[in-house]
Protein backbone atom coordinates (compact mmCIF):
# COMPACT_ATOMS: atom_id res chain seq x y z
CA UNK A 1 0.00 0.00 0.00
CA UNK A 2 2.89 2.33 0.75
CA UNK A 3 4.19 1.81 -2.80
CA UNK A 4 0.89 3.10 -4.21
CA UNK A 5 0.85 6.14 -1.93
CA UNK A 6 4.43 7.08 -2.81
CA UNK A 7 3.86 6.48 -6.54
CA UNK A 8 0.68 8.56 -6.71
CA UNK A 9 2.24 11.33 -4.62
CA UNK A 10 5.28 11.36 -6.88
CA UNK A 11 3.13 11.57 -10.03
CA UNK A 12 1.20 14.49 -8.54
CA UNK A 13 4.41 16.31 -7.56
CA UNK A 14 6.06 15.71 -10.94
CA UNK A 15 2.93 16.84 -12.79
CA UNK A 16 2.91 20.03 -10.71
CA UNK A 17 6.63 20.54 -11.43
CA UNK A 18 6.01 20.02 -15.15
CA UNK A 19 3.19 22.59 -15.08
CA UNK A 20 5.35 25.07 -13.13
CA UNK A 21 8.28 24.70 -15.52
CA UNK A 22 5.97 25.05 -18.52
CA UNK A 23 4.52 28.27 -17.12
CA UNK A 24 8.01 29.70 -16.48
CA UNK A 25 9.41 29.03 -19.96
CA UNK A 26 9.80 32.24 -21.93
CA UNK A 27 8.96 34.60 -19.07
CA UNK A 28 11.16 37.36 -17.71
CA UNK A 29 12.17 37.99 -14.12
CA UNK A 30 10.72 40.91 -12.14
CA UNK A 31 13.94 42.89 -12.68
CA UNK A 32 13.56 42.60 -16.47
CA UNK A 33 16.30 40.08 -17.18
CA UNK A 34 15.76 36.68 -18.79
CA UNK A 35 15.34 33.54 -16.70
CA UNK A 36 18.69 31.89 -16.02
CA UNK A 37 17.29 28.61 -14.71
CA UNK A 38 16.90 25.84 -17.35
CA UNK A 39 13.13 25.43 -17.10
CA UNK A 40 12.91 23.42 -20.33
CA UNK A 41 15.32 20.85 -18.91
CA UNK A 42 13.31 20.69 -15.67
CA UNK A 43 10.11 20.12 -17.64
CA UNK A 44 11.67 17.33 -19.71
CA UNK A 45 13.12 15.68 -16.60
CA UNK A 46 9.82 15.83 -14.72
CA UNK A 47 7.90 14.38 -17.67
CA UNK A 48 10.45 11.57 -17.92
CA UNK A 49 10.04 10.97 -14.18
CA UNK A 50 6.27 10.60 -14.68
CA UNK A 51 6.97 8.03 -17.40
CA UNK A 52 9.24 6.04 -15.06
CA UNK A 53 6.68 6.11 -12.24
CA UNK A 54 3.97 4.90 -14.64
CA UNK A 55 6.20 1.96 -15.62
CA UNK A 56 6.63 1.23 -11.90
CA UNK A 57 2.85 1.33 -11.41
CA UNK A 58 2.44 -1.12 -14.29
CA UNK A 59 4.86 -3.46 -12.50
CA UNK A 60 2.84 -3.05 -9.29
CA UNK A 61 -0.26 -4.11 -11.22
CA UNK A 62 1.51 -7.29 -12.33
CA UNK A 63 2.27 -6.39 -15.94
CA UNK A 64 5.72 -7.72 -16.79
CA UNK A 65 7.90 -5.07 -18.40
CA UNK A 66 11.45 -5.27 -19.60
CA UNK A 67 13.47 -6.43 -22.59
CA UNK A 68 12.68 -10.12 -22.06
CA UNK A 69 8.99 -9.35 -22.71
CA UNK A 70 9.61 -7.22 -25.77
CA UNK A 71 7.88 -7.88 -29.10
CA UNK A 72 11.13 -8.77 -30.86
CA UNK A 73 12.59 -10.66 -27.88
CA UNK A 74 15.96 -10.38 -26.21
CA UNK A 75 19.05 -11.01 -28.30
Amino acid sequence: MLDWIISISLVIFLAWLTWLAHSKIGTIRPDGRAQQFPWRLVMIGAAFGIFLVLIHVMNLLGVSTGPENAVFGRR
